[in-house]
């Protein structure tokens, strides 16, 4: 925060302070008479008297405090009501959204002076008066800020899971939504508290508010305005009073727009010389990131050559995806310690501005995120969004549309108008990661970095995305190093592997030479992790069926989506669901849980019909089927702790439960996915990936329920863990008799969940088998395989 923020600040507290205690500090009472009418200053009366004779000096004490606290009155009354009203326009939707927007633009369409004289007119004069006027002005524009940040929170997963989880619309909007507005709410108030200081004061001024003998500083101004030329100080005294509040105020919100990502720490300087110009486009050397009680990364030394493909590869939460970070010069907010170096483009990061490493960042370097839904605008459609990518690495339009369209080509995109018109929401989470891609590519940058760039693709999607960008870097002398869990994809484009655990660069190898014989035993164990496994022959039980479904078809904005699907699904079985990106496999599992809007079809839940609104469910219904969405850090709320997001479904399911008996409860389900106890006090954004992917899972299972829907559980995960998290379902479905219904671009799953593998590909089934006939099949479990083919 800058001096002049904290100068503003300050100010304003102090006046602020003066004028809630000033009538006790007033010497004389407000309407008593000290002297002749516009008396000028004298021992009697320091700044003279008014129109009336009464002391100046004693009404100015006495007059801001029902201004400071009206105003901030306007401003809570306003927030609570357009920010209710906001959050529940966005939440139901429809007419109720159409009705409630109609009334914020004609709000918005009369002039606030007219709106106050209006509301005076059919009230009458006097403070109740002012304030629902200033609530009024105020209202239409809190209510659309809610409402669009509201609709953005709509688009991420933990919404959802509140709904699946039997959450009222009540509990949605204070605990899900209301909670992450807080952010909107800080920065906005002080513009709203500005907004209603002035619209009483100018009341109060016109004679609409404040009525004598009450002392006000608008009023005062309006009485004393004729005396302006023989007592000034009547009339000057409670304007600067009036701007001794705004404008110290206006300084401290200015400072608050000011970029406070400013480098808070400064490498080690006996590295910044260390550094030779060489044919690396990234140098990282002797790094080390520390927060005050872990150490993040530890001496690592990195170097990437002009043209080299290199695959990151370790264990969730050995430091990848922060190593891939601190390239960009990226660093966790709670960073300590800073030690080493990173050259990019062979310039120290260290001794770069913030403007400077911005700009570095944009002409050198693409960057594919974990989950790119989290770093898309919901409110800009693809087009804008790689406009603005494109217009960033300094491209001509004709050059953007022409590597857009070629691009999406490549790459399996529809490269029509309609698609680039289409907003983050309304493509699948592969589309989105593919888009997300041909965004980092745009102008093809010297650095290409990619976490987990393909984690919600299939297999055959995968291997083309990877082949494409490997072969499109080695055309462009492009360097690549990219996060993966999985060796098949890693292997078939690197030319070499690195392998980090706890934070170390364990082992740096070319790809042929670490797939036939590891050096550390990170390498070996996540290489051990990956076999092949054919589709297992559907397992026979003789159990009951949980769930079965006839003729489920979804739709989206009138698209077909599903086409007459049937299922059915035994207790403790597997029914596994693969095919190609955008197939319908989501929008399937999602119609079960309850949430596709447009769905179609019967659905059977222990020979009872369960409905397809989750809202029509009954909250057994809800408990017994949980779903684990594709993307964790979208379906994890970013304000609460672990703790708080496995405490919440406990509380509802079992609220008999004292605090020593949930909190064993909730530590007994932590250590079923593998994850420390010392984790529950974070944040989902201080997980990894993985670690971000089981504490969901480990909400799913919370709750003890007898069907679970897993859309990519093991997508975000490394090898071991995989394996682990393969373990655990077994667990399940042994000893609890679990039935399972998992989306997967991994066909190493089938084998070791045995079931039933189904292969779904524009919204049909197109095989269930235990034998691949369909040639979608043949292709996923062709893209599954480790290669050491060194003609890549």
């Amino acid at each position: 925060m800058r001096k002049r923020q904290y100068a503003g600040v300050g100010l304003f507290l102090l006046v602020a302070f003066i004028s809630l205690i000033g009538p006790w500090l007033a010497p004389y009472a407000i309407d008593e008479i000290r002297d002749m009418p516009f008396s000028v200053p004298n021992s009697a009366a320091w700044i003279g008297t008014d129109y009336l004779g009464e002391d100046v000096f004693s009404r100015l004490l006495s007059g801001g405090q029902y201004l400071l606290l009206l105003a901030c009155l306007s401003v809570l009354l306003a927030w609570l009501t357009g920010g209710l009203l906001g959050m529940f326009a966005a939440l139901q939707g429809r007419w109720i959204d159409r009705v409630l927007l109609l009334i914020a633009d004609i709000l918005l369409s009369i002039p606030g002076l007219l709106l106050l004289t209006l509301v005076v007119t059919v009230s009458g004069r006097g403070y109740q008066a002012a304030v629902f006027a200033a609530m009024l002005v105020m209202l239409p524009d809190i209510f659309r800020l809610v409402r669009a940040a509201t609709l953005q929170q709509l688009q991420q997963d933990y919404v959802d899971m509140a709904r699946c989880r039997g959450e009222s619309l009540a509990a949605i909007l204070c605990r899900e939504i209301a909670p992450n507005l807080l952010p909107l709410l800080s920065a906005d108030v002080g513009i709203r508290l500005l907004a209603a200081i002035f619209i009483l004061a100018t009341a109060s001024f016109l004679g609409l508010a404040a009525q004598q003998p009450l002392a006000d500083w608008g009023l005062m101004i309006m009485e004393n305005r004729q005396g302006l030329s023989f007592q000034p100080w009547a009339t000057l005294a409670p304007i600067i009073a009036i701007l001794l509040l705004l404008i110290p105020l206006n300084l401290s919100l200015d400072g608050l727009n000011i970029d406070s990502r400013r480098r808070r720490f400064l490498p080690d300087p006996q590295f910044a010389g260390a550094h030779s110009t060489t044919c690396n486009v990234l140098d990282i050397q002797q790094f080390s990131l520390k927060l005050p009680e872990q150490t993040l990364i530890k001496a690592l030394s990195l170097q990437l050559k002009t043209g080299e493909i290199a695959a990151l590869v370790g264990s969730s939460g050995s430091g990848k995806s922060t190593l891939l970070r601190a390239a960009l010069g990226h660093f966790p907010n709670a960073t300590d310690v800073i030690i080493g170096e990173v050259w990019l483009a062979d310039q120290a990061l260290s001794l770069m501005n913030a403007r400077a490493l911005r700009k570095l960042r944009a002409q050198q370097v693409g960057f594919v995120p974990q989950d790119p839904r989290l770093s898309m605008m919901p409110s800009q459609t693809l087009g804008a969004f790689l406009g603005l990518m494109a217009a960033r690495r300094g491209l001509t339009v004709a050059q953007r549309d022409q590597q857009v369209t070629s691009h999406f080509r490549q790459l399996g995109l529809p490269d029509d108008e309609a698609f680039l018109q289409r907003y983050p929401h309304q493509i699948s989470g592969g589309q989105r990661q593919r888009v997300m891609v041909v965004a980092a590519m745009l102008g093809y940058p010297a650095l290409l970095l990619m976490d987990e760039p393909t984690s919600a693709q299939d297999g055959i999607s995968t291997q083309a995305v990877m082949h494409w960008i490997a072969s499109t870097a080695r055309a462009r002398h492009m360097s690549v190093l990219f996060v993966a869990h999985d060796f098949p994809q890693a292997s078939q484009i690197a030319d070499r592997i690195l392998v980090m655990s706890q934070g170390e660069m364990v082992e740096q190898q070319h790809t042929q030479a670490f797939l036939r014989a590891p050096n550390s035993q990170a390498g070996q164990q996540s290489l051990n992790a990956w076999q092949l496994c054919a589709p297992a022959q559907p397992d026979e039980s003789s159990y009951p069926v949980l769930l079965s479904g006839e003729g489920i078809g979804a739709a989206y904005d009138g698209r077909t989506a599903l086409v007459s699907l049937q299922f059915s699904l035994r207790c403790g079985e597997t029914l596994t669901i693969a095919g190609r990106s955008g197939g319908g496999k989501t929008t399937f599992l999602r119609t079960l849980a309850g949430l596709q809007p447009d769905a179609s079809g019967t659905l059977s839940m222990q020979n009872t019909m369960l409905p397809l609104k989750i809202h029509q469910r009954s909250q057994s219904q809800k408990w017994q089927l949980q779903y684990v969405a594709q993307n964790p850090a979208s379906s994890l709320n970013p304000f609460y702790c672990v703790r708080a997001l496995l405490q919440r479904p406990l509380r509802l399911i079992e609220p008999t439960l004292n605090a020593e008996q949930c909190e064993q409860r909730i530590r007994s389900v932590l250590s079923q996915v593998g994850l420390e106890p010392n984790l529950l006090s974070r944040k989902p954004a201080m997980l990894s990936g993985g670690q971000q992917q089981r504490v969901a899972l480990a909400r799913a299972l919370i709750s003890c329920p007898d069907i679970l829907l897993c859309d990519e559980v093991t997508s975000a995960v490394d090898g071991p863990t995989r394996m682990e998290l393969v373990k655990l379902l077994q667990h399940l479905q042994r000893n609890q008799g679990i039935a399972l219904m998992i989306i997967t671009h991994d066909l190493t799953l089938p084998k070791p969940l045995g079931g039933t593998l189904m292969v779904i590909d524009q919204g049909r089934v197109s095989e269930l088998l235990a034998r691949p006939a369909h040639e979608v099949t043949r292709q996923l479990i062709g893209a599954a395989q480790l290669t050491t083919d060194t003609q890549r």
